[in-house]
């Protein structure tokens, strides 16, 4: 049975000028549910376009720590929400071989719980707002650092696939438009 979306003029999801690099930014391509997809640098900035007018559409993991940010704020309302598999989330750097030690594992916040599986030793970790901004970071620091991300970027940025740390996922996602104006009639 084919589900049938809603179209949606402008869908804006975090993203950059990059690609379709970002687990959001892929699936919002594959949903070919609107005539442009507009990137964000962060979710909490889409949902400001949405609120402008600047798209009709906002697109969401379910994953995203803060997604009770968008269902309760009261100028949105959840148009749809689906299931949808993501690319793989890979452990990822410069290195031939997995370092048994470095200084900073960049990822995203979604994938926190990730990093209590890894088998390795790392300074800190740091919480960036995109897995490509992951692997940029990586690219700066080459020798001292490695990055939790996807798959589709760690291709993009000529990474070292170490480990494949999640394949398959089926995701929520949540989209949410602008909360319709309720017009008050005059008595």
């Amino acid at each position: 049975m084919e589900i049938t979306r809603d179209k949606y003029a402008i869908l804006g999801t975090l993203g950059d000028d990059e690609g379709f690099l970002t687990c959001s930014m892929h699936i919002a391509k594959k949903m070919d549910n609107s005539d442009m997809i507009k990137p964000y640098p962060e979710f909490e900035a889409a949902a400001e376009g949405l609120k402008s007018g600047e798209i009709s559409c906002l697109l969401v993991p379910g994953a995203y720590p803060k997604l009770n940010s968008f269902i309760m704020d009261s100028d949105l309302v959840v148009s749809e929400s689906f299931v949808e598999k993501i690319p793989a989330l890979v452990l990822s750097g410069f290195h031939a071989i997995c370092p048994e030690q470095i200084d900073t594992i960049f990822h995203h916040p979604a994938t926190t719980y990730l990093l209590s599986e890894l088998d390795i030793n790392y300074r800190e970790n740091i919480p960036v707002s995109s897995n490509p901004e992951a692997c940029r970071k990586v690219m700066l620091n080459t020798e001292t650092s490695i990055a939790l991300t996807n798959q589709l970027c760690a291709d993009h940025y000529g990474l070292v696939t170490y480990k494949v740390l999640r394949e398959g996922i089926q995701m929520p996602w949540v989209c949410f438009t602008k909360k319709p104006q309720r017009v008050n009639a005059l008595v």
